[in-house]
Formats: structure tokens, C-alpha cells, sequence
């Protein structure tokens, strides 16, 4: 039998899960990424329910573990600066007894990229320039590599993807945006002691700072709503920030000492807080995974979890048709009603992480001053259901197993 290729845009998350899923099914597997590198920082992200399956599927539940993030204690202070309660953020909405971790990105994309690039080519500093797509194929063309042409070509590439640009339009029309904004970047080591953590919170924003007791820098995280959405550029220092400035103008605590470190901040993520919806996540032999097919915002706290899974099942499903576009059917419906619940997630009203008026903002913070004896009495599930719900809707089965890599751990 002919070995079946695919091109796999985006060395993230859903990219290097799909990659060593294909590899192990016998597909000749090419990543594509634009950075010249793989990008070892970013914020932390969470792994549970069904994608939990997964990594321990592919052997690698032990070692992400072993990197799990470790929060300092963190301090929730009023919008007056008081300190109302601390919280134990690891522990908050992960159930570790059902294999949950959270660890940041950069480490994450870096085990999973280990775990399959021995089987698959990567090709850093690179991207897609033109897609063609045949009865027989989809013809490549790359900025600096050769043309070449792929059975398939799939999109991990991300909330703003170019593959999804290229096969399906601009994202104007897939994006939903939810109202915030949210800003982070890293603070010089001065400006906090380690273990030190806060979230300060008043209607509508919320500025959240944590030093690791690691030797890390200190991190800020500011999310505010806004009343449009999109208008502001990621691109213009001096325009992210007028308008973070703006938004936090009337905050008392030590806001203003924060945004005084962004604009000399050397890598700062500034965008809206969003959705991706589409109708369908596949056009002929180009299909999408991930954030660039369904973000659904940091909100919903699944984001990269359903990353995960979507990238075995569509594997999956790649490895058990030979045409494509039955794969990509099956891949779809099997997903779809488990993606939306994860995506509704965020658009409920009982957010941790910003309150949209003083009702709300009243309400999560009881509940906040009551967490940490639910935690305590080791009922964490109950702190969250509706998350834990969504998280666990998609079940493998034997029938998904393309071969294990290792003994689950």
C-alpha cells in the first residue's frame, strides 16, 4: 500500500499530537511552523478529561506531570486592595486523583514535540504560501522550501490561521468575539518578591500577577472588556497601551506601577478574548484542528484540552478511511456536539477570572472565600461541574487506539 503524506501547519499543541499519531499509523507526516523555534514560554494551560486519555495513550502522562506548573498562593484582594481570601489556583478547578495537570505551554509543546520528531519532519521558519487542491492531492507551495504535494493538509496553525485563510476566507467571518481583551507579559524581577501572587478584581477587569519561586520573572495578566472588540491593533505598542491604561484608570490597588512595565516588555500577548465558530472544519483535503477550527477562548479553560483530543480523533479517523473527505465527516461529527459544550463554557456568567458587573462580581468572589474549605474536604469536583461535564463528553474506546506508544501511566 502507498505511504499516505500529510502537511501539518502549526508546531503548537494539536500539531504535534496529530503528527505522532499519523507517524504511528504509517503516514509520512511534514510540520510546517513559522517561528524558527520552538517557543518554550507562555502562559500555563490545562490537560483534563478526555485529553488526559490521550497523553496517557501516547505514554507521556508521567512526564508532563512531572512539569506540572506550581502557582504560588494567591491572594484575592477586593477593589478596595484588601485581601479577601487566598486561593490555591492549582487546585481550584483540577481534580489531579483524575489525572488532570497544568503546565505551561512552551513546556507542553516541547514534550509533544519530542514525543514524535524522530517519526515526522519538521520545517522551522517556514509557511504555506499557496494551497491547490487536485483530485488527488493538495499542491503546496512554501516562502522558502520546494512545492510538493500532500494527500491531506491540516490547519493547527492557531487562532489566526493561515490555513484556514487560505482554504476558507478571512477569519473575520469565523471569529466571535466575546467582549475582553487580555494582555500579558513579563514584569523586570524587581517588581515582585517571589511567591508572590494577587488577583485584583473590580467590575469588568481584572489585573492578576504572579513571581514563581522559581527564579522566574514576574507575569502579569490584565483582562478588561471593551466596547469594541477587534479595533485595537496587537501590533502597536503605543495604541495597546493607551487603551490598557485607559481601561484600568480607576483602579487603586498597584495597576498603574504594572502598566508602567508594558511598554518595555519584551514579548507582549494583546488580543481579544474570542471564538472561533464554523459550519465545517474541512474543505475537500484541507481541514482544520484545534484553535484554528474551534477556540473557545481561555474562558472556557478547555481550549487546550479539546486541541488534544480533536487531534486524535482526527487522526484517528485519517488512519481508518482512504478518502479524506470521509475521514474529515467522521472526525467532524464525532467532535462537534463536545466542542460546543467546551466552547458554551465561556460564555457563562460565574467566570473566576473577570466579572462583568457588581452582581457578579459579588457572587464570584463568595464563592472564592468558600473554595478553599471545599478544597479541603477534597470535593473539588463540586467547585466546577458544569467544566468537568464538558471536559470528560468525548469517550475513546479501544476501537480509537491506532498503537500504543507505551504503557499508560
Amino acid at each position: 500500500m502507498t505511504t499516505r503524506s500529510a502537511l501539518i501547519s502549526g508546531a503548537s499543541i494539536a500539531g504535534p499530537v496529530l503528527a505522532f499519531w499519523l507517524a504511528e499509523a504509517g503516514w509520512d507526516v511534514t510540520v510546517v511552523e513559522r517561528a524558527e523555534r520552538l517557543r518554550t514560554s507562555g502562559y500555563p494551560v490545562d490537560i483534563r478529561g478526555t485529553a488526559v486519555d490521550v497523553v496517557r495513550r501516547m505514554g507521556l502522562h508521567a512526564e508532563i506531570d512531572a512539569a506540572h506548573y506550581r502557582h504560588v498562593p494567591i491572594k484575592l484582594l477586593t477593589p478596595g486592595g484588601r485581601r479577601l481570601t487566598t486561593l490555591d489556583f492549582g487546585g481550584l478547578v483540577n481534580d489531579a486523583s483524575a489525572g488532570d495537570v497544568e503546565i505551561t505551554r512552551g513546556e507542553l509543546g516541547a514534550i509533544l514535540h519530542r514525543a514524535g520528531a524522530d517519526r515526522a519532519t519538521y520545517l522551522f521558519g517556514d509557511s504555506i504560501s499557496a494551497l491547490t487542491q487536485t483530485a488527488s492531492g493538495v499542491d503546496v507551495a512554501f516562502g522558502h522550501h520546494p512545492a510538493r504535494t500532500f494527500d491531506v493538509v491540516i490547519g493547527a496553525d492557531g487562532f489566526h490561521s493561515h490555513v484556514r485563510r487560505l482554504a476558507f476566507g478571512d477569519e473575520a467571518q469565523f471569529v466571535r468575539h466575546l467582549g475582553p481583551y487580555a494582555a500579558i507579559w513579563d514584569m523586570p524581577q524587581g517588581t515582585f518578591t517571589p511567591g508572590d501572587g494577587y488577583m485584583y478584581s473590580n467590575p469588568g477587569r481584572t489585573v492578576a500577577v504572579e513571581r514563581p519561586l522559581d527564579g522566574a520573572a514576574p507575569r502579569a495578566f490584565l483582562a478588561f472588556m471593551h466596547e469594541d472588540p477587534g479595533s485595537v491593533s496587537g501590533r502597536d505598542v503605543d495604541q495597546i497601551v493607551a487603551t490598557v491604561r485607559a481601561a484600568f484608570a480607576e483602579d487603586r490597588w498597584r495597576t498603574a506601577e504594572i502598566i508602567d512595565t508594558l511598554p518595555s516588555a519584551d514579548d507582549i500577548y494583546f488580543d481579544t478574548v474570542s471564538q472561533v465558530r464554523m459550519d465545517r472544519w474541512s474543505s475537500g483535503r484541507v481541514a482544520l484542528v484545534g484553535d484554528a477550527a474551534y477556540a473557545p477562548s481561555f474562558l472556557s479553560g478547555q481550549g487546550t484540552s479539546i486541541a488534544i483530543a480533536g487531534a486524535y480523533v482526527l487522526a484517528g479517523e485519517l488512519a481508518g478511511h482512504q478518502k479524506p473527505e470521509e475521514a474529515f465527516a467522521r472526525y467532524e461529527h464525532r467532535l462537534r456536539d463536545f466542542v460546543t459544550k467546551n466552547q458554551n463554557l465561556a460564555l457563562r456568567t460565574d467566570s473566576t477570572v473577570i466579572a462583568r458587573t457588581r452582581g457578579q462580581l459579588w457572587r464570584r468572589n463568595l464563592m472564592a472565600c468558600a473554595a478553599p474549605l471545599i478544597q479541603r474536604l477534597g470535593a473539588n469536583r463540586h467547585l466546577r461541574p458544569a467544566l468537568r461535564e464538558a471536559a470528560t463528553d468525548l469517550r475513546l474506546t479501544d476501537d480509537d487506539l491506532l498503537r500504543r506508544a507505551g504503557a499508560a501511566t
